[in-house]
């Protein structure tokens, strides 16, 4: 894991990259850069962790290159839940809940993320109100997309177990 400059990334992808990111939909070109200039912004290699199992979430990371994976700890070892791309979030519901960890992330390949922790989402809120009421709108619906996929899960396994 290795610690990125923020302007640099943008340099090198630019602003309208950015922009296509669904959890930044709709951002002001300003809380965007707001974003990128004050969150933590790290390159990962495949295996990388993000978060364990038990820590407190205290931050969510959206994508910004790569894909991550979600793990919950079952009896015979991890089991995938859940992949992100680029431009969704991940570990957005412990730090809303105020909840530790219920599973480990890492990064599937070599990836590029941008940390949000509460005081820089409580800054943004601050600084930038509007963007942070859209900002929240596009995380809501993100949760919304990843519930709707558990619910299909749950339809697949339990048809298939009353066939």
């Amino acid at each position: 894991m290795k610690d990125l400059d923020g302007q640099r990334v943008l340099e090198k992808s630019g602003l309208d990259y950015f922009k296509t990111a669904s959890t930044f939909g709709a951002l002001s070109e300003e809380a965007i850069l707001f974003l990128l200039s004050k969150g933590k912004l790290q390159a990962l290699d495949k295996g990388d962790k993000i978060f364990s199992v038990g820590e407190p979430g205290g931050f969510f990371v959206v994508v910004l290159e790569g894909r991550l994976g979600y793990y919950r700890e079952v009896d015979n070892g991890r089991l995938l839940m859940r992949e992100v791309g680029f431009g969704e979030e991940l570990g957005y519901v412990s730090m809303i809940g105020l909840l530790d960890r219920q599973g480990s992330a890492s990064a599937l390949e070599r990836s590029v993320i941008l940390r949000v922790d509460t005081d820089l989402f409580y800054q943004l809120h601050l600084d930038l109100p509007s963007d942070f009421g859209i900002l929240m709108l596009n995380l809501s619906r993100e949760l919304a997309r990843t519930i709707c996929g558990i619910n299909d899960r749950f339809v697949d396994v339990a048809s298939h177990q009353a066939s």
